[in-house]
């Protein structure tokens, strides 16, 4: 089951017939080394997909490659030379996002 937070959020990004495939890839994604996803990995998943479930697949797929571009996906400003973090996903997805 997904994060409270990250439930409230795809509820609020995600169109409705899209919301509960994205909580089934949102409820235990893997890493590389099979273990599940942190928290963290799975807010940052969930935000880097702006509401769209084939960039949510995208991501949650990338998680078994390297985890760390997930990260830099939700977490910092696309773009932004250098790297800029714009939020801490370490902690609950607030509502104004």
């Amino acid at each position: 089951m997904p994060l409270p937070d990250v439930e409230r959020y795809v509820a609020r990004r995600f169109a409705a017939s899209d919301r509960s495939q994205a909580l089934a890839l949102l409820a235990a994604p893997v890493i590389h080394d099979g273990s599940l996803a942190s928290p963290r990995l799975v807010r940052s998943a969930a935000v880097a997909s702006g509401g769209s479930l084939q960039r949510l697949s995208l991501y949650i797929e990338m998680l078994k490659q390297d985890w760390r571009d997930v990260i830099v996906a939700g977490e910092y400003e696309p773009g932004a030379a250098p790297k800029m973090r714009v939020r801490d996903l370490s902690q609950p997805i607030g509502d104004d996002a």
